[in-house]
């Protein structure tokens, strides 16, 4: 199934929404220490996302969501990662999130955003030992989800694929849709990058979850998550999170040539400023022109997205291909990331440079599983061929 809407354009234009996220990003980064100290976007940065509206790209259309096209959404969000890449990353996680609730009825959606048409929504994968069973009216959970980036400034949780049993018998898997206010939130979310998103874990214990809050599949030896979170769309919310990585290479591009402008120069050296040195100028050009391709990958799969018609799903070996785009928007990022680092020299990793937690950020960000390279090489390649099954759960 999949939950796309149309890509229309709302009364604020793209463009417009662009150059608003454009305008944060000196705020953005000037509170990328605090973000990481706080563990999560600093309060200045999630105000100033919603006085511009960009906790709308995908809120229902009833409520104040704004949709614009794919194409826009990601570079919405690449800005925010170009000025902090864990504000970018809960951004994303929420736009993705949000269009995934849209398969809910009025009534939910209502309750959801009827008094808080920027309430913050979040999506998280299951641990082991998960379990859902019905009862009247609803489920009653039991569940832990190890990562939940936001889940300490989301109003709500989408929490996904958790197996349903009939006593011990599995007969099925579930989303549910839980206010944050029923969930224990566990610190756990201690890495060297991506410090901002505050990822920790989440359990439920013994929760009721209302019927218009879930989806149900009913279904034997439940292995694949198709009926549950469509793979167009996980591919669709996947692209949303890359994109705040872009972001944050663009950033540390931005921050390298604001420096190299100042006159820094290359100390043990002749060069009393470094822009005039050839190899300084090379690895300038060569980052800049790697963001650029990063860019050009990323923005190709929003488009195959926008040519979607309402309820069409990308083919198998076109998710795969969309997959491969986006992991090589990453590849460059990353490599891009490399000559920022030789630009900046050893200052570039001092605690107060901001390069050096863009460079953090990317390293960590697109290891998560639904962006890493490996295993999307191995899908890519196993449907090219057609050879069986994915060999990722939800793709």
């Amino acid at each position: 199934m999949t939950t796309t809407v149309p890509a229309t354009e709302s009364s604020v234009g793209g463009q417009e929404l662009i150059a608003r996220a454009s305008e944060l990003i000196p705020l953005l980064r000037s509170n990328i220490d605090r973000t990481e100290q706080l563990g999560n976007p600093a309060p200045e940065n999630l105000d100033a996302l919603r006085k511009s509206g960009l906790f709308r790209l995908t809120t229902p259309v009833a409520h104040g969501g704004l949709h614009p096209s794919m194409r826009t959404q990601v570079e919405i969000i690449a800005e925010v990662g170009r000025g902090c890449a864990s504000t970018g990353w809960i951004v994303a996680n929420h736009a993705a999130s949000t269009e995934f609730t849209l398969i809910l009825d009025d009534e939910a959606t209502e309750e959801i955003f009827g008094d808080n048409p920027d309430a913050i929504l979040l999506s998280a994968g299951t641990g082991p030992g998960a379990r859902a069973e019905k009862v009247p009216g609803g489920l009653k959970i039991n569940a832990k989800f190890p990562y939940a980036s936001g889940c300490e400034i989301s109003d709500w949780a989408l929490c996904v694929a958790i197996p349903l049993f009939d006593g011990e018998r599995q007969i099925g898997a579930a989303n549910a849709l839980v206010a944050l206010e029923d969930i224990q939130v566990t610190r756990s979310w201690n890495v060297a990058g991506m410090r901002g998103t505050g990822t920790h874990a989440m359990t439920l214990t013994d929760v009721f979850v209302p019927d218009r809050r879930i989806l149900v599949v009913e279904k034997d030896n439940f292995d694949r998550f198709e009926e549950l979170l469509g793979p167009t769309d996980l591919v669709r919310g996947n692209l949303h999170s890359l994109s705040a990585l872009v972001g944050a290479a663009r950033g540390a591009l931005d921050v390298a040539g604001e420096t190299l402008a100042k006159g820094k120069p290359i100390v043990y050296s002749t060069y009393r400023r470094a822009a005039e040195s050839p190899a300084i100028q090379r690895a300038f050009t060569e980052a800049t022109h790697l963001v650029d391709t990063a860019y050009l990958h990323m923005l190709h799969v929003a488009d195959e997205f926008d040519r979607l018609l309402p309820g069409e799903e990308l083919p198998r070996v076109a998710r795969a291909r969309a997959r491969m785009h986006s992991a090589s928007a990453l590849t460059s990022s990353r490599e891009a990331m490399q000559q920022i680092l030789h630009i900046a020299g050893t200052g570039g990793f001092g605690n107060t440079n901001p390069v050096q937690a863009y460079w953090r950020d990317l390293e960590v960000g697109s290891r998560h599983n639904h962006l890493a390279l490996p295993l999307i090489i191995e899908d890519y390649g196993r449907a090219l061929l057609d050879i069986g099954p994915t060999v990722t759960a939800f793709h």
